[in-house]
């Protein structure tokens, strides 16, 4: 009943909250369901004869923050906290963004050009509902503070995922992910998403100043033991991966150091014989039925995307013929991120998509110099915003090599968050430069009164 309770209420705060206060309060509701996908761990949960899982809640919640989105950037709606303008101007949008919007554009080309357009239906479909909603918060998040409580929303609804998957397993002796996946997605899927939580969980901890910081880190053993649980390889490598970055963005490195010496004395005690051959089975991927698969794949996607390389075979079209070309049973997907895309949408795809991550990252880098400058406070919380994001997204580009996950929502979201942080760093920027012209008396200033000096954060 408390399930259900949660999800009235929460899904009342983003429709209402879409309309009266800004459409951030839809958009962050809209996404914490992404991340956490109440229909499938509350499925059993029934009240007034209605069934969880029977509630199209993130529909309901993604109509009325679009229609309140379009209304407002129409002027025809005055939403409380929207109407209030960032003091630098509201962002712009930036390479990153129109590579994206490109890439939007030729996947969504695909589908008209697919060899079979059921097939492609509803894997389309679920393209549509994460463009659509990423664009629609590229409108509204335009300062620091919507970035963070997005941030937050993510992060606490990876960690109760984390929490669910470590209730099933302590209690009731179940091996969630690998029975059932999670909620559309394979233990894999499912890795991913406490293993980018990680080093979003151990960044909170270094940009908040109260004692509630200390929670974060208490949060990182339950991550981790939930992706010891999922047996993914690739999520477990991923982290080892990002782990290394995590430590050289990282402030207080010997304190990290000690975390990563008690983290790793948790492993060695929790990992069982089974986990410990699972992962240490990577070296000996030329005896590993899964891995030889993989090349398989590999070398099956390579060919169909040489052969149709502008628009490939159309959105998942590859799995109705990787039989034909050689895997070992029908529908076998290509478990790779970014061989998928080539065989389904074409060497151009890939090359957008890849371009999208480049500018990404270059933008991030370029947020971090910017802030080199600034020694308070709520600018080094930035530059810790800006390493988790780097972080979890290195993480998930590395996995993304092993896996195929074009439908992933969460990274998607942390894109997003990264993207809109380059573009208002910009947009700071831009007007810095513009309040110095108008203090040397090149033109008169008639914008908000400048902010304070050291700080490049806003409430």
């Amino acid at each position: 009943m408390k399930q259900m309770i949660f999800m009235v209420v929460t899904s009342f705060l983003g429709i209402a909250g879409s309309f009266t206060v800004s459409p951030l309060w839809g958009i962050a509701v809209y996404y914490g369901y992404a991340v956490l996908r109440p229909q499938f761990i509350w499925e059993w949960v029934q009240a007034l004869g209605v069934t969880l899982s029977e509630v199209s809640w993130s529909y309901y919640v993604a109509i009325a923050t679009l229609l309140a989105t379009a209304l407002w950037r129409l002027g025809l709606l005055f939403p409380i906290a929207a109407l209030r303008q960032p003091w630098y101007g509201n962002p712009g949008y930036t390479r990153t963004h129109y590579l994206f919007l490109a890439f939007v554009f030729w996947i969504s080309l695909t589908y008209y050009t697919a060899l079979s357009q059921d097939r492609a239906w509803p894997w389309f479909l679920e393209y549509v509902k994460i463009f659509v909603m990423f664009i629609c918060a590229t409108l509204v998040l335009r300062t620091i503070h919507d970035l963070w409580i997005i941030y937050y929303v993510v992060l606490g609804c990876a960690s109760y995922v984390a929490y669910e998957i470590n209730f099933f397993y302590l209690v009731d002796g179940v091996m969630l992910l690998h029975s059932r996946g999670y909620g559309g997605l394979d233990n894999n899927g499912a890795a991913l998403i406490v293993g980018m939580a990680v080093p979003m969980a151990y960044f909170a901890w270094e940009a908040m100043r109260h004692r509630i910081r200390w929670l974060f880190l208490l949060i990182i053993p339950v991550l981790v033991h939930a992706l010891m649980l999922s047996f993914s390889r690739g999520g477990m490598l991923s982290l080892c991966v990002a782990a290394l970055l995590l430590w050289l963005r990282a402030r207080n490195k010997w304190f990290l150091s000690i975390v990563y010496a008690l983290l790793g004395l948790l492993v060695i005690a929790l990992a069982g014989k089974e986990l410990q051959d699972r992962f240490f089975s990577i070296s000996q991927h030329e005896m590993d039925e899964s891995a030889n698969s993989r090349k398989t794949t590999w070398k099956i996607a390579i060919q169909m995307a040489n052969e149709r390389p502008l628009f490939g075979l159309g959105i998942r079209n590859s799995n109705l013929f990787t039989h034909e070309y050689g895997a070992d049973m029908e529908g076998r997907s290509i478990h790779s991120q970014y061989l998928q895309l080539a065989a389904d949408s074409g060497w151009v795809a890939l090359g957008l998509y890849l371009a999208v991550l480049g500018s990404l990252f270059l933008g991030l880098q370029e947020v971090r110099r910017y802030l080199r400058r600034y020694r308070d406070p709520e600018s080094l919380a930035v530059r810790s915003m800006t390493s988790a994001l780097e972080c979890s997204l290195v993480l998930f580009c590395f996995g993304a090599i092993f896996l195929s996950l074009e439908h992933f929502e969460m990274p998607y979201i942390l894109m997003l968050l990264a993207i809109q942080l380059h573009a208002i760093t910009r947009r700071v920027k831009s007007y810095e430069a513009s309040v110095a012209e108008s203090a040397a008396g090149l033109f008169p200033l008639t914008r908000v009164p400048r902010p304070p000096s050291n700080s490049v954060t806003v409430a």
